[in-house]
């Protein structure tokens, strides 16, 4: 394909991937013509393995990426299962939400707090924090009493509530055990995800997905990918895939204690 880098030169140039585009790179700041590495990995892995790498085009986003790799990972490999996804901030998309609650997928997805969903959402006289939780008439953050997976929701209570007694000056219901709020996740899966964001359960998956960086810098670095010049897209595939092979022999000879040299030396 014929590719016009600026206009003013008119300078034209051959490639010969006509399944590859123009896509701007954050790490270097700058444009770049080809492809990026989206690959799913295995976030409860010790040896952080790779599941499935694809070579997604240059200008795709990470949020379609993840959409592409999740459809094709999931009519492919029909026979594995999955409970949870630890995403970041890119991919805090509504959508993506919802295929994944529809899959009974649990999504631990970090919140882009400069999407318009994340601000001035509200509930009647109730109004919430970016990360969905409410705030009482005195602008307290109420008190987490936990999710109710039967009825998909989860229950918060008066954050002045001290055994059982209401020691607000101003308590605004009857009830001696205060105000009570309850947020559905299927009204706004971004902000009321089954498991809360500010919970110890959150931090502790949500940890895991450094997993992704590990994986990402064994290939790049330790296995030297992108020290390869190939012009040929079946050339990078067979180069990613054996990679993620030589990741996965790693973890079996870790887990084995064999002598591995010796066992290929004598073969």
């Amino acid at each position: 394909m014929y590719l016009r880098l600026s206009k003013p030169s008119r300078c034209y140039r051959i490639y010969s991937q006509p399944d590859c585009d123009m896509g701007w790179d954050s790490y270097r700041n700058r444009y770049f013509f080809g492809y990026h590495l989206y690959t799913f990995v295995a976030a409860d892995s010790p040896y952080d393995l790779p599941l499935y790498p694809r070579l997604q085009r240059a200008s795709r986003h990470d949020a379609t990426s993840w959409v592409v790799s999740a459809r094709e990972f999931v009519e492919r490999f029909r026979e594995y299962t999955w409970d949870k996804a630890i995403l970041d901030a890119a991919h805090d998309a509504l959508p993506i939400y919802q295929y994944l609650l529809s899959r009974k997928v649990k999504p631990f997805i970090d919140l882009n707090l400069r999407s318009t969903g994340s601000k001035g959402v509200r509930k009647d006289d109730i109004t919430f924090s970016p990360t969905g939780v409410p705030f009482c008439k005195k602008g307290l953050e109420m008190k987490d009493r936990g999710y109710d997976y039967t009825r998909g929701r989860r229950k918060y209570y008066c954050p002045l509530v001290v055994k059982g007694v209401v020691t607000c000056d101003t308590p605004c219901s009857d009830s001696p055990y205060g105000r009570c709020v309850h947020t559905y996740t299927k009204h706004n899966p971004r902000l009321f995800p089954p498991v809360a964001r500010n919970s110890n359960e959150w931090n502790d998956v949500y940890k895991r997905r450094t997993t992704c960086e590990r994986s990402n810098k064994r290939a790049k670095e330790d296995f030297l990918l992108e020290a390869a010049k190939h012009r040929s897209t079946m050339m990078w595939t067979v180069r990613i895939y054996g990679i993620a092979m030589c990741q996965h022999m790693d973890a079996w000879y870790q887990e084995s204690n064999l002598d591995l040299s010796s066992i290929l030396l004598s073969a």
